[in-house]
């Protein structure tokens, strides 16, 4: 027999938030939100975006 160890969404928030951090802590959020907003530069929103993405799936939410 086989035991399954589900996460809870508070784990699973947390391991989301801690990899979004890792891979673009906050001032490469901002920097990247600044481009798209100031500069019309959406390369590194699109690239974090996919990065987030990419951690989501990863860590996708247990069903209910």
């Amino acid at each position: 027999m086989k035991i399954a160890k589900s996460r809870t969404r508070a784990e699973i928030a947390a391991l989301r938030e801690a990899a979004y951090l890792a891979a673009w802590p906050v001032h490469r959020q901002l920097e990247a939100q600044q481009d798209a907003e100031l500069r019309a530069d959406l390369t590194k929103r699109d690239h974090m975006r996919a990065d987030f993405a990419a951690i989501r799936a990863r860590y996708p939410y247990p069903e209910d």
